[in-house]
């Protein structure tokens, strides 16, 4: 935006605008046991203008998504650059902002180290104990944001639903390649998730599931799914297990209760009919799936702390 000779606009202004920030860990480690649980130096940066973004310290980044307490965390798929990172943070974006959000929003756009490396199942496997080290990462910043009352909604797509479920997993205590948070721990937290064609196995969500804590820091969960999905069919190589099934290519199994003990409201649907074999995250924001329509219900619903 352009800024006016009058600080009271220009503060009124702010106020009334979206802000994206780019969270970037492609500079740390990711392996799970190596991860810096204590003060992860994140760099953070916001949006200033076409291509532009401004550094900012991550207690600055915090202190202002507290000023709004309304955010909105996207983590992107496998093989994408840094630069890639940013153009599909911003084009799905773009995709939710069009609908009607009821208030402004300060959209992250979380660029995790995934770009290609080799064949695809090495490259995948690669990728997989990567995400458990990225959401590590990211269940620090949910403490960070539940505790400033930060009321926070998280879209994940493929491997990014992986690094989404892992990180509400291990905010209430649950473990990553071997690692926790220790006693900071949350349970109950009330955030809605979108989760897009994940690459997580379909029964981890479940009262025996490796991310079977994650449903107790959910409200709800919104699950687009495509039961042709090329890619997310041949998903037991990841661990070389016959039989094993993506979530994002099975549709809902089994989930774990919420905290309170109730059960877990998903609402989901199966994309095949439009997207057909492909596994193209755009294919479920431009076709009748309609995913931009989905998450702006997920941020419209997302509860506030009291």
């Amino acid at each position: 935006s352009v800024g006016t000779k009058n600080p009271e606009q220009d503060a009124e202004n702010s106020e009334k605008e979206d802000r994206v920030w780019l969270l970037s860990t492609r500079q740390l480690v990711s392996r799970a046991s190596q991860v810096n649980l204590e003060e992860p130096q994140f760099s953070v940066s916001l949006q200033t203008g076409e291509n532009r973004f401004q550094p900012v310290a991550v207690n600055d980044f915090l202190d202002a998504l507290h000023e709004r307490k309304k955010a909105v965390v996207y983590v992107h798929g496998n093989r994408f650059t840094a630069s890639d990172a940013i153009e599909r943070g911003l084009l799905v974006y773009e995709n939710v902002a069009k609908h009607s959000i009821q208030q402004p929003l300060d959209w992250i756009i979380w660029s995790w180290q995934s770009d290609k490396s080799g064949i695809l199942a090495h490259d995948a496997r690669l990728k997989a104990l990567r995400t458990e080290g990225q959401g590590l990462y990211l269940a620090w910043l949910l403490r960070q944001h539940t505790s400033r009352k930060i009321s926070t909604t998280l879209v994940g797509y493929s491997f990014g639903g992986r690094v989404v479920t892992g990180a509400l997993h291990a905010l209430a205590g649950g473990s990553l390649g071997g690692v926790s948070m220790g006693d900071k721990t949350i349970q109950g937290a009330p955030i809605n998730t979108g989760l897009i064609a994940p690459a997580i196995d379909s029964l981890w969500l479940d009262d025996r599931g490796y991310h079977r804590l994650a449903t107790q820091n959910m409200n709800r969960l919104t699950l687009l799914y495509n039961r042709r999905d090329a890619i997310l069919k041949r998903y037991w190589l990841i661990d070389r297990v016959q039989g094993r099934l993506a979530l994002g290519y099975t549709g809902p199994r089994s989930f774990a209760p919420r905290a309170d003990g109730s059960t877990l409201p998903v609402i989901s649907r199966d994309c095949s009919n439009t997207i057909g074999v492909k596994h193209d995250e755009l294919y479920y924001f431009q076709k009748s799936c309609n995913a931009g329509q989905e998450i702006a219900k997920l941020i419209n619903e997302q509860p506030t702390f009291e």
